[in-house]
């Protein structure tokens, strides 16, 4: 009778909880909160459900023990330990016997053998699939798959030009690029400028004449931060650096046009340096000396003594992550000296943390080798001699 009770009370609870779950679920905002909804509902009836079981063998077998429930754990917990009961320890009892201390001859435990076991068939399984057949990526063969990954990443963010700022922008001379540029200067520069770029508000385009220096790297600071106290509003917000980088150059396309109604000129007579004149020459990375200990680093001739101490440094603290020749977990390091300056290169050395987060060129490089730098804490005598070896390598081009 006590148990028929209790069974119609656990069907009533079950009843109850197969309506009450959907109108939970309907509550809910979206598809995810009604799932996670009927799930704990579920849930809820569940335990609820077996809670009422127990009570109701307990009731019925009078078990305080708990020998019914607990029982199928128990034989296979002895099944998997093999442990022998006390009452038969004397059978395994061993012969001999230390200061009174006697042993136990147990056997080794299943679960040991199929650790031990298990892990001789991984490694075989390992060994082929990474050693024989090929199938596995083994650690240098993914590294080099997420470094191909993040430079692909890279690209495809230079293309979009969400790499673009004032000291990578460069001028573009694409036809549909420039045709971009004067769409946009028409759109939002001509009302200031004058369509023809003669000036109106804003200074005259067309002379030789920069009131904040000329060059596309000029040029598109002014508009990407503008010149609030002269009125010009900053276009980070509104244009993309891309977009920016097209009307600059469609605005230096201007440049000694002849406009309707030109305004005198403005500013000083911009003259573009040899960088910009004939796309070569002066590397603007030597002359980022980094930040750090090192300011100024005064280079002669070079010193054999030192620089065989610092291929010797080389060799044991930096070689693991970077060759000359060949780009590893680091960049190619040969010609290094013809790319960065001696005090950048230094600076890396000595605090490459600091170099990351407080340097432009060191976070570029956090980014296409993803692997940070460590520190390998040197001091700035060795320093100096890892960069006389340098300087030998580049000498041997």
């Amino acid at each position: 009778m006590k148990s028929n009770k209790l069974l119609n009370i656990l069907f009533s609870i079950l009843f109850l909880f197969s309506f009450t779950s959907p109108l939970f679920a309907e509550t809910g905002e979206g598809t995810n909160m009604e799932t996670v909804l009927k799930v704990m509902v579920a849930i809820t009836a569940f335990t609820i459900a077996f809670l009422m079981w127990l009570v109701l063998v307990y009731a019925e077998k009078n078990d305080a023990q708990g020998e019914l429930l607990l029982g199928p754990f128990k034989s296979v917990f002895k099944w998997i330990t093999k442990s022998t009961p006390i009452s038969q320890e004397h059978e395994i009892l061993m012969d001999h016997d230390y200061d009174g201390i006697k042993e136990l001859d147990n056997k080794i435990p299943p679960w040991f053998n199929f650790l031990f076991y298990g892990t001789i068939l991984f490694s075989i399984i390992y060994l082929v699939n990474y050693h024989v057949i090929g199938s596995g990526n083994i650690q240098e063969e993914e590294y080099l798959a997420e470094m191909q990954a993040a430079k692909e990443q890279q690209q495809l963010l230079a293309r979009s030009g969400a790499l673009l700022d004032e000291e990578s922008v460069t001028r573009v001379s694409d036809p549909s690029a420039l045709s971009n540029g004067e769409t946009i200067y028409l759109k939002h520069c001509a009302a200031c400028h004058a369509a023809d770029g003669g000036g109106l508000v804003g200074p005259n385009l067309t002379d030789e004449y920069w009131v904040h220096g000329g060059g596309i790297k000029n040029v598109f600071k002014v508009i990407k931060y503008g010149v609030p106290q002269k009125g010009m509003i900053s276009w980070q917000s509104q244009l993309s650096p891309t977009e920016m980088q097209e009307v600059g150059s469609y605005i230096l396309t201007m440049e000694g046009t002849t406009p309707a109604a030109p305004k005198d000129p403005e500013g000083e007579l911009w003259t573009a340096s040899d960088e910009e004149a004939d796309g070569a020459a002066v590397n603007p990375a030597m002359k980022d000396k980094g930040v750090g200990p090192i300011t100024e680093v005064t280079l002669g001739e070079i010193d054999p003594q030192i620089a065989a101490k610092g291929k010797d440094i080389f060799e044991l603290k930096c070689s693991a992550c970077h060759k000359m020749d060949k780009r590893f977990i680091g960049p190619a390091l040969r010609g290094i000296t013809e790319r960065r300056s001696p005090e950048w290169i230094m600076n890396m050395i000595l605090v490459p943390d600091r170099m990351v987060q407080e340097n432009k060129a060191a976070r570029e490089l956090l980014m296409e080798y993803i692997s940070p730098m460590a520190n390998q804490n040197l001091s700035q005598e060795e320093t100096r001699a890892i960069l006389e070896y340098f300087r030998t390598e580049t000498n041997q081009e």
